[in-house]
């Protein structure tokens, strides 16, 4: 019977996902074809986009390999908005995108989802390529599509039962979105399953019994027969994935040159295949090489690097370890400047890439090449070449939309060794009002306020007056965005092995920040943290719990608490543990992160009041912003609690 009603509610719902769709966006083919050029039109009134201008649509295609991405250009048509796409020849579904900015059209969170036909049929593969997009993230992250694992699941089983000899795409998506229901007869199916796959001869259907096993926490079992795989494949796709994962991270340059010369000699034939580790690790090799005056291995290196970007970011990061030390600003500079070339290639002839359209491609380009810009100007300050940096920074800062701290002191910097004062003191102004402020801007805003003002006369109080309207500024923000959601409980260990709860710590305004230590925007805040603990060490109505995790292996303790401690901070860490997905996920996914960092503020009565993802760059920021948070959280007619929206 179950089959039976599964034959007969899917195609509805392909027809009536189909119908709803076209309420706003329409096709010029209900059954779209490959390699047909298909005709959109979209109709904004009463969407989320109603009133919005620029608004621009990308299209996902589905193919279980490529999963290109196509621009449409928009062309007004009366109230409607008209353009055309190719569908891909071996596309077999797609979603659009529809958004202006940062708002997106989700069709009421259900997504403009198609299948591709032929013969007016789905193609083989269709049915569990949409399941991919509802099930995977792949929707959510890039067009707003709510998650819906039940739908996924059905969809799945469609395919399987419509084509069932065909070798699947997304089989290993399937039996992930199969994990996470947990009800008896889901575990008895995914159990038989396991012993059905560890019977087979092949490696990829013994690593999905691996999976699996760890999916619904059978850790022990999944590491054994983790052994056996490779004990029996040492040259299959497990050992290769680990040694691939080893010399990406190793950070011993020596050590890493061993690992990847023992791969070339382990695996001759995936030496063209693409790995973006590797090749990652290939770059990172070279500009090691290069810093270390090994010419000779810095070219052989640099000559194996598939992907040009990545040897761009590669030297980007050298030079600009130079720059900050001073040191080998020649060097630096050259390398910097091949950093500049490459990207500015990238961003005339776009190199489309996985989920990446060609405008997306260039987009990023141009943000590479414009954050890499900024290296090289720095660089040139430090050599004194001052109008030539100016040239260079005046048009990054002209994209700096964000007020980037950093960007802000290297154009600052080289305004007043310019003695351009007057326009650098207005830059200095909007940074600090904006709560972007460091020691550094401040420094040379009193160079820029004596040097337009001839004196030094009244600048405490200027200086004041600046730093007052970002706090009123920051603290109106942020009363507009408190939520009021119940945090779920959890409890974790210290380094010590003491177990802390959230309940007992009721009573208390805690701060809950997730990291990881390879994560470079946390480390990157830790400093303003630090800074906010300091502050509030004597307060024993505010407590702050780092919660390490997302870190890679198993035995990563020990170098948490080694960063930790090197750092000196006085931060009390809390240890993730192991979620549903087998890593090291399980509170972090409870409070639904999707990046991190990210932290908490949790008022006395346990309510989650603010979320703030990432982190800006400006130290004195953030500890304006969690202080502001902390005070909004304490105050009990704002932090009592209301109905969440």
């Amino acid at each position: 019977m179950k089959k039976q009603k599964l034959l007969l509610v899917l195609p509805a719902l392909f027809a009536l996902q189909n119908t709803f769709a076209q309420n706003s966006l329409k096709l010029s083919d209900a059954f779209p074809r490959p390699s047909e050029t298909v005709k959109i039109t979209y109709d904004a009134k009463g969407t989320a986009l109603d009133g919005k201008k620029d608004i621009s649509a990308s299209v996902f295609f589905i193919d279980g390999k490529d999963n290109p991405v196509a621009d449409v250009d928009f062309k007004p048509n009366g109230a409607l908005l008209t353009g055309e796409f190719t569908v891909p020849a071996n596309a077999k579904a797609f979603f659009v995108k529809i958004g202006s900015g940062e708002d997106v059209d989700n069709n009421a969170e259900k997504g403009y989802i198609f299948p591709v036909y032929k013969d007016k049929k789905p193609v083989a593969g269709a049915y569990e390529s949409e399941a991919f997009i509802l099930t995977s993230g792949l929707g959510t992250r890039f067009g707003k599509i709510k998650m819906d694992s039940e739908k996924g699941i059905d969809l799945f089983k469609k395919e399987d039962e419509v084509n069932p000899t065909t070798e699947k795409l997304f089989g290993i998506q399937y039996y992930s979105a199969l994990a996470k229901k947990k009800d008896a007869e889901t575990t008895a199916l995914l159990n038989n399953k396991v012993k059905t796959l560890e019977k087979s001869d092949k490696e990829k259907d013994l690593l999905l019994a691996a999976y699996i096993l760890n999916w619904t926490k059978q850790s022990a079992s999944a590491d054994s027969l983790g052994k056996v795989i490779q004990t029996k494949f040492p040259k299959g796709e497990s050992v290769y994935n680990e040694t691939a994962m080893a010399i990406y991270q190793q950070k011993d340059l020596d050590k890493k040159d061993s690992l990847y010369q023992a791969y070339e000699k382990e695996f001759p034939s995936k030496l063209n295949e693409k790995n973006g580790m590797l090749d990652y690790a290939r770059a990172e090799l070279a500009t090691g090489f290069l810093q270390k005056g090994d010419n000779a291995k810095f070219n052989i290196y640099a000559g194996k690097v598939q992907t040009k970007t990545n040897l761009a970011a590669a030297y980007n990061n050298s030079a600009y370890e130079w720059a900050k030390t001073g040191e080998k600003l020649d060097a630096a500079e050259k390398l910097s400047k091949q950093s500049l070339d490459i990207m500015a290639d990238q961003v005339k002839n776009p190199q489309p890439a996985l989920y990446t359209s060609p405008r997306a491609a260039a987009k990023n380009a141009k943000a590479s090449y414009d954050m890499y810009a900024d290296t090289y100007a720095f660089i040139l300050y430090k050599e004194k070449k001052y109008d030539e940096a100016l040239k260079y920074q005046k048009e990054v800062y002209a994209t700096n939309t964000y007020n980037d701290p950093e960007i802000n002191e290297h154009y600052v910097l080289i305004l007043n060794a310019l003695g351009k004062y007057a326009e650098s003191k207005p830059v200095i102004e909007s940074a600090l009002k904006d709560g972007k402020g460091t020691e550094i801007l401040k420094a040379e805003l009193k160079k820029a306020y004596v040097g337009v003002k001839g004196s030094e006369a009244g600048y405490d109080e200027y200086l004041t007056s600046l730093t007052n309207f970002a706090k009123n500024k920051k603290r109106e923000e942020l009363t507009k965005q408190m939520i009021n959601q119940p945090a779920l409980p959890f409890a974790l260990k210290d380094f010590e092995g003491n177990t802390v709860s959230l309940a007992s710590l009721k009573g208390k305004v805690v701060i809950v920040d997730f990291w990881a230590t390879w994560c470079g925007p946390c480390k990157a805040s830790f400093p303003g943290m630090q800074t906010a603990v300091n502050k509030y060490k004597d307060d024993a109505d505010v407590k702050f719990l780092f919660v390490d995790t997302w870190e890679n292996g198993d035995n990563y303790t020990d170098g948490v608490k080694k960063f930790i401690a090197d750092k000196k901070y006085t931060f009390y860490v809390l240890l993730d543990e192991k979620g549903a997905d087998g890593r090291q996920s399980k509170v972090v996914s409870q409070f639904g992160v999707s990046g991190i960092p990210t932290k908490f503020i949790i008022d006395k009565s346990g309510n989650i009041r603010f979320k703030v993802v990432g982190f800006d760059g400006s130290a004195d920021g953030l500890v304006d912003e969690v202080s502001a948070m902390i005070d909004l959280a304490k105050e009990p007619a704002i932090a009592s609690p209301e109905k969440s929206k």
